[in-house]
C-alpha cells in the first residue's frame, strides 16, 4: 500500500505521523500546490490531507487513488461527488478535537471577558509599577455568573463549551438545528439579540454562510463578546471588523477564517492590533493528545476499509 501525506507541515511536525508506516509505503510532503496534487498522488492507493483541494480534475488523475483521509472532521474541500464518481472513498475523523477546541474557546472568552492582554500590558510596559498604586482596575471588567452565553451549533464541542460556561455561572441558550430539551433552544436572531457572550461552532452550509451578518450584528448588545471557533464564512468578515470598528460590539475573537491565512486586504488586518480582538491561526483543534487522536483514528479508517468496512465513510 502507497501512502502519501500531501500537506504534512499544516499538521504539526511533532504528530507521530512514523505511526502509518506499519500500514505500508509513506511518502510525507511538507506543502503541496495546486500543480503538484496530480503528479504526487498518481500512483498513491491512500493520500491524507488537512486543507488541500480535492477536485474533480484531481481525482480525475488519480487513477489508481482508493482513499481520501481527511485530517479533520470537516471535509468541505473535498468534492464529494467527484470521489464518488470517481470510486474513491472519504474518510474523516470525527470528535478528536473536542477537548481542544473547548479550551481555546473558552480560553478566547476569558481573556476578552477579563481585557486580560490589557491588564497584562499595563505591567510589561511598566505602567503598572510606574502608577505608584497597588491595582489597576480599569477597563473594567464582568464576572461571567448571571451572564447568558449563546452557542451556535451544538454538536460535542458546543457541548463541551456549554458545559465550561455552566460550570463558570452562566446561563447557556442554543441554537441548533433540531431542538433538543436538555438545554433552551431559541432561534438565531433571539440568540443574538438576548446573549451577553455569543461562541460559534457550526459548520459551514449554504444555510450557515454569513449566518452572523450585519442585520444579526444590529441586533447584539453592544456589551456582546462575539467568538468564531466554526468557519471563517460563518460571519460576514466585512461586517464583523466594521462592528469592532464603530464600537458595535465590545469584543472579537477568531480562529478561522474564509481564506486561511488571511490576505493583507481582508478585513480583520483593520482590528487585528486592537485591544479587545484576538486574532489566532486556526490552531484550536489542534492541542498535541488532538493530533495524536485524529491520527489514530485514521489508521482504524484504512485498516476498516482494505478490510471492506465503513468506518467514518462520508461519501456513502
Amino acid at each position: 500500500m502507497k501512502i502519501t501525506v500531501l500537506d504534512a507541515a499544516s499538521l504539526g511536525i511533532d504528530t507521530p505521523f512514523e505511526r502509518l508506516r506499519v500500514l505500508g509505503a509513506v511518502r510525507f510532503f511538507n506543502e503541496t500546490s495546486p500543480a503538484q496534487i496530480a503528479e504526487r498522488i498518481g500512483d498513491s492507493d491512500v493520500i491524507i490531507i488537512n486543507k488541500i483541494k480535492i477536485t474533480y480534475e484531481v481525482l480525475a488523475n488519480a487513477g489508481k487513488l482508493k482513499l481520501i483521509c481527511v485530517f479533520a472532521t470537516g471535509y468541505d474541500n473535498i468534492d464529494i461527488q467527484a470521489a464518488k464518481e470517481h470510486g474513491v472513498a472519504v474518510c474523516n475523523v470525527p470528535a478528536y478535537s473536542t477537548d481542544s477546541v473547548a479550551l481555546v474557546t473558552a480560553a478566547t472568552v476569558l481573556s476578552l471577558v477579563t481585557h486580560l492582554s490589557e491588564y497584562r500590558g499595563f505591567v510589561c510596559s511598566g505602567a503598572y509599577q510606574a502608577a505608584g498604586v497597588p491595582n489597576m482596575l480599569s477597563p473594567v471588567y464582568h464576572e461571567i455568573r448571571g451572564m447568558k452565553w449563546g452557542i451556535v451549533g451544538f454538536g460535542n464541542i458546543g457541548r463541551a463549551v456549554a458545559r465550561i460556561a455552566e460550570a463558570l455561572g452562566a446561563e447557556v441558550i442554543v441554537n441548533k438545528r433540531s431542538p433538543i430539551s436538555d438545554y433552551t433552544c431559541v432561534d438565531i436572531d433571539t440568540l443574538c439579540k438576548e446573549s451577553d457572550i455569543i461562541t460559534l461552532h457550526c459548520p459551514l452550509t449554504p444555510e450557515t454562510r454569513s449566518l452572523i451578518n450585519r442585520e444579526r450584528i444590529n441586533n447584539m448588545k453592544k456589551s456582546v463578546v462575539l467568538v468564531n471557533e466554526a468557519r471563517g464564512a460563518v460571519v460576514d468578515e466585512e461586517a464583523v471588523a466594521n462592528a469592532i470598528i464603530n464600537g458595535e460590539i465590545a469584543a472579537f475573537g477568531c480562529d478561522v477564517y474564509s481564506t486561511e491565512p488571511f490576505p493583507a486586504n481582508h478585513p480583520y488586518t483593520q482590528i487585528m492590533n486592537m485591544p479587545n480582538v484576538i486574532l489566532t491561526p486556526h490552531f484550536a483543534w489542534g492541542a498535541y493528545e488532538a493530533r495524536e487522536r485524529c491520527l489514530g483514528i485514521i489508521i482504524q479508517n484504512i485498516k476498516s476499509f482494505f478490510s471492506n468496512g465503513t468506518l467514518n465513510r462520508v461519501d456513502l
